[in-house]
């Protein structure tokens, strides 16, 4: 960037910041005061230190003049002392007393090298003059002596002389300097304390220059904040600008405009509130929205008027509970036998977790159908429809329905009563024909013989009629049964065949057999089986003439399952599109030239439809007027009581084994699944789809579920998640049977085996065995979080192993009782009861003392629970980050173990 472009951006950043500048110039130049005030001072105390320094050293220099005072003085002594004592002593320490003299006479001579001469002159002078004058006493010539000796007095007065003045002179510039130093002190600190003042009364003056120069703005602007937030709309903002109020200002007319434009929206928002209420008003029905902590937010007046019970209450922020609580208290609801708080308790759950379906309840004397659904944000949007005008209606047509059963209930029990009365005689007068008939053959009365078979045929007729008669009524009632049994299919046709040979010849018609079944073997209803062949065959013959009928049966499937297919094909006079819809009625025929024609009641095709739906197949008919009709019907080739209810209660007595559900949308499955299972001792429970067996599993609870994947309306992989959600039902053990070969994803849904339709009965009853008496590799999780116990049971099937489920410590103990595992998996936080107690319960009992635990939790343990939990448990894992893989390793060292 050039200096031009730098420029502006610089001065653009200082009209932006203007608050920091002034600030920032008001601390440089307090700072420049505090520091040339400081650098004054320095000075002068650098000043003083200097002339204190000389001071001293005047003082130091007149210490070493004195010193060399004393030391003249004190050799001057010792060498008169030896001019009289003559003693080698008083030599002695004169020489010392000289040479200190010297000494100090080397330091004079720094800064006062004219004395320290003269001194060192006019000493050696003394000092040998005064020692030649010893020397003179010595030898007795004291005249002499004594003329040195004042010769040597006029050397040491000129030493002393010399030491005064310079004693004198270094004392008084000592005086001088210090006196200079102490009026230096008193003059820096008067500058000192002025130089303080000043900067003082200038760091206050331009600090209120600053402060008053960010404050009134800043004044300003809360003023203008203030107004906003009271809601007023002519608030005086201050001048818009670059600097920091100017932007200021600036957020405040966009915060002033947003509040414009929301008083705009909350406005638009409340005509559209208006509008909404309005338009919930006209709902026929009670509305309620509760907000996500269950609280009234709106409701209309149709609402209010079925709630009337409670009208004090309806405000909104009402609590729902509260709600429900005022209601138990004025007697406006049923409770159905459950406890208050029970009632209160399954109500709330319902209300939180709604799901799709409607609730018909009784409040404050009417019938009230309950519709909920959950919004995004948590709440409840609830729907209260008054039904009691439908109830009303529905127990009217409940009662004429009755009534309806009743009467055709009694028309089946006259027409079987009739039929057993009519029965009686007729067996009689078929009875008494035989026996006259052999009687006139015997007696040789030919003529009688045909009329004989007359009365007997019209009587075997008459028979057949009441018998078909007497069938329709027991369908129609309820009580027709299915007997089963196993037999060899190709011996009954053929036998079927050579009894209507002569009815199929009666009309010159031909009957052929194309039988593709072998030594097949099917389980169903012999005799019903033979009945529809008959009916079938004997309605072929009676509208063909000189034509061939067929007979034919193959093998087939159906939804997995092994079927047989009867077909039985005419080149009769066939029948049009409105006459096949005629049939399979009772009493009713093509139309009414065919009972002239041909004669007939109608009743067989009827009954023969009866009877196929009752062995679990169904019959259809194609046909072309003049060219013939085909009827067919398909049976499984293991009979199912698919035809019986939905759920069949356990008959007591029956089982040992325990109790196992079959989930499956076909009847066939369910009846082939149910035989197998009930041949080996287990009591039986069935459902259609995945609704009736969640119902029945949490009613009836199963010991088993046999459970089939693809369903309508809901499948099977739903129910299964579903069940492994459920603290109770994710207990049972589930076997897939399903025509989809997935076994991978099964088991790692929560199935405990996964087998394929058709679906054998020996792995089916194997399977069974081992759900009963568990396996080698066998562990129970015991986890109240659902996505752990699903990843868990990933793993393990993974590796193989057979896994049951817990949601709690109290569950644990209670699947403990029923069969010990391989292993347990045990989490620590659970409700109602925690890993801990579950894992001393273990220990302390003496059938699941040696039971491996292995300990998978995300709780912080303490030191003192790890040491415990290592104690009783066989391994403490972590739940996430290496958990799987230590999990995995866990399982396996104790398995080799």
């Amino acid at each position: 960037m050039s200096r031009d472009t730098e420029a502006p951006a610089r001065g653009g950043w200082i009209f932006e910041n203007t608050i920091p500048l002034r600030i920032g110039a008001l601390s440089a130049v307090l700072l420049a005061a505090l520091i040339l005030s400081t650098g004054v001072i320095a000075w002068e105390l650098i000043r003083s230190q200097e002339r204190i320094a000389e001071s001293n050293e005047g003082f130091h220099r007149l210490a070493i003049a004195g010193e060399a005072d004393r030391e003249f003085s004190e050799m001057r002594y010792w060498m008169t002392d030896l001019s009289v004592s003559q003693l080698t002593l008083s030599e002695r320490r004169a020489n010392e007393a000289l040479d200190r003299l010297d000494e100090s006479l080397e330091r004079i001579r720094g800064f006062a090298p004219e004395a320290a001469e003269t001194i060192g002159t006019q000493t050696e002078t003394y000092y040998a003059t005064a020692l030649r004058a010893a020397d003179a006493y010595t030898d007795g010539n004291r005249v002499l002596g004594n003329t040195l000796l004042s010769q040597a007095r006029a050397a040491s007065d000129t030493v002393d002389e010399t030491l005064e003045q310079l004693v004198g002179d270094l004392s008084a510039r000592a005086d001088r300097t210090s006196k200079e130093a102490r009026a230096a002190a008193d003059a820096a600190l008067k500058r000192s304390i002025i130089a303080c003042i000043v900067i003082c009364i200038a760091g206050v003056f331009l600090t209120w220059r600053a402060l008053r120069s960010i404050l009134r703005p800043m004044h300003r602007i809360t003023d203008a904040i203030s107004g906003l937030i009271r809601g007023e709309r002519d608030v005086q903002l201050p001048p818009e600008g670059r600097d920091e109020f100017g932007r200021m200002s600036q957020a405040l007319r966009a915060l002033q405009d947003s509040q414009e434009k929301r008083r705009a929206l909350e406005d638009e928002a409340r005509a559209q509130r208006n509008t909404i209420m309005t338009a919930i008003e006209t709902i026929p029905d009670g509305f309620a929205l509760y907000d996500s902590d269950d609280r009234l937010l709106l409701f209309n007046e149709r609402f209010r008027s079925i709630f009337g019970h409670v009208d004090d209450i309806l405000t909104p922020g009402a609590r729902f509970e509260d709600i429900l609580r005022l209601q138990l208290e004025r007697d406006a609801v049923e409770t159905h036998d459950l406890s208050p708080e029970d009632w209160i308790n399954e109500r709330m759950n319902h209300h939180r977790t709604p799901g799709d379906g409607r609730r018909e309840v009784m409040m404050g004397g009417a019938w009230i159908q309950v519709a909920k659904r959950r919004t995004p944000d948590g709440g409840t949007v609830a729907v209260y429809s008054d039904i009691s005008d439908l109830k009303q209606k529905q127990a009217q047509l409940e009662t004429a329905n009755e009534k309806a059963v009743a009467a055709n209930s009694a028309k089946s029990q006259f027409l079987a009563s009739m039929s057993h009365e009519l029965r009686t005689p007729l067996n009689a007068i078929i009875g008494y024909s035989e026996m006259l008939s052999e009687d006139a053959e015997d007696m040789g009365f030919d003529s009688a013989i045909e009329d004989l078979e007359k009365i007997m045929s019209s009587g075997r007729h008459l028979l057949s009629l009441i018998n078909d008669v007497l069938d329709l009524s027991k369908i129609e009632a309820g009580k027709m049964e299915v007997y089963v049994e196993t037999f060899q299919l190709k011996s009954l046709l053929e036998e079927v065949a050579d009894t209507v040979a002569p009815l199929i010849a009666r009309n010159d018609n031909t009957l052929v057999l194309d039988l593709e079944v072998g030594d097949d073997e099917i389980e169903t209803d012999k005799t019903k089986l033979r009945q529809n062949l008959f009916n079938l065959l004997s309605n072929a013959a009676k509208f063909t003439k000189n034509g061939k009928i067929e007979l034919s049966a193959a093998r087939g499937q159906k939804n997995g399952a092994p079927t047989f297919r009867f077909a039985v094909r005419d080149e009769g006079i066939g029948m049009t599109p409105e006459q096949q819809a005629k049939l399979f009625q009772a009493f009713v025929q093509a139309d009414q030239s065919t009972t002239r024609n041909f004669g007939g009641t109608g009743l067989g095709l009827a009954i023969a439809q009866q009877f196929t739906q009752m062995m679990g197949g169904e019959i259809t008919v194609e046909s072309e007027t003049g060219v013939g009709s085909v009827f067919s019907f398909e049976i499984p080739a293991r009979f199912s009581d698919g035809g019986a209810p939905e759920e069949l209660e356990p008959v007591e007595g029956t089982s040992v084994l325990g109790r196992v559900l079959i989930v499956d949308d076909e009847e066939e499955a369910r009846a082939a699944a149910a035989r197998i299972v009930r041949e080996k001792g287990y009591e039986v429970l069935m459902a259609s789809d995945a609704k009736t067996g969640l119902r029945i599993a949490r009613e009836q609870a199963p010991d088993a579920v046999i459970l089939d994947v693809i369903m309508p309306e809901r499948d099977g992989w739903s129910m299964l998640r579903e069940m492994k959600a459920d603290p109770v039902l994710c207990e049972m053990p589930v076997i897939l049977a399903t025509i989809v070969a997935d076994r991978e994803m099964g088991l790692a849904f929560g199935a405990v085996e996964h087998l394929i339709k058709p679906v054998d009965p020996d792995q089916l009853v194997s399977t069974l065995e081992a759900i009963a008496d568990g396996r080698e590799k066998d562990v129970l999780i015991v986890d109240d979080d659902v996505a752990t116990r699903n990843l868990f049971r990933r793993i393990l099937t993974r590796e193989g192993w057979y896994v049951r489920e817990a949601s709690d410590g109290s569950r644990a103990l209670t699947l403990l009782d029923n069969h010990k595992p391989t292993l347990m998996v045990l989490d620590i936080m659970m409700p109602n009861l925690d890993g801990f107690e579950v894992l001393k319960t273990v220990r302390t009992r003496q059938d699941l003392a040696d039971l491996p635990v292995i300990v998978a939790t995300s709780k912080d343990l303490t030191r003192a629970e790890l040491d415990w939990l290592k104690a009783n448990a066989g391994q403490v894992i972590r739940k996430g980050e290496t958990g799987r893989s230590d999990l995995v390793a866990a399982l396996s060292r104790h398995l080799d173990r």
